[in-house]
């Protein structure tokens, strides 16, 4: 990634990154850590990617913009829930830090508040966040019907529809935007093809 995408990038570029996988919080601060597939949660320090340093990175970057979608909860739990990173480990739902993103270079949207799962969603083989992401980019959070999608759309499509599945499941989640709604900038991030 440090190496190849910044040498495939320009100022015109609008970029989308998109991480499905685990999460965990740093025992010691409560920061949150990306896992790659091949981290080790033991080790989170020396194999996990901290998420200030994915934010500063992606920052650092001559782009124009970057959208960045996290289906990943920082709670250690693997499998969207099913099973523990670490094996007889127990669940703590540790409340990590928010780390603040550059509201004028990048937004953030996050499949989970602090301290709560990222669920799976078995019937559509997908994370539930993920399952309604791809529906409102593909077109269905255009509540204006104007045929193009701004990030507020998607943001609260998502977050409706992932808290109303949730709850039916018996759970919570609640997808969270960085910066907030409150001082977000709202910017068409996609035209509607159909």
């Amino acid at each position: 990634y440090k190496r190849q995408i910044p040498d495939n990038v320009s100022s015109d570029t609008t970029l989308y990154v998109y991480f499905a996988g685990h999460g965990a919080p740093d025992a010691e601060k409560g920061s949150p850590y990306l896992v790659p597939f091949d981290g080790d949660i033991r080790f989170l320090r020396n194999t996990g990617y901290p998420l200030k340093s994915f934010y500063d990175d992606i920052n650092k970057l001559k782009i124009r913009r970057s959208y960045v979608f996290l289906d990943s909860c920082f709670s250690g739990v693997a499998s969207r829930a099913a099973e523990m990173l670490i094996k007889g480990a127990r669940p703590v739902l540790v409340h990590t830090k928010q780390v603040p993103v550059d509201p004028r270079k990048m937004v953030a949207l996050s499949a989970s508040s602090s301290g709560q799962m990222s669920h799976a969603f078995p019937k559509t083989e997908h994370g539930l966040f993920t399952y309604y992401l791809l529906r409102a980019l593909g077109g269905e959070a255009d509540s204006d019907d104007d045929r193009w999608l701004s990030i507020k759309e998607v943001y609260e499509y998502v977050r409706r529809h992932v808290s109303r599945e949730a709850k039916k499941m018996g759970q919570e989640q609640t997808p969270e935007i960085m910066p907030s709604t409150k001082t977000l900038k709202d910017v068409a991030i996609g035209k509607v093809l159909w």
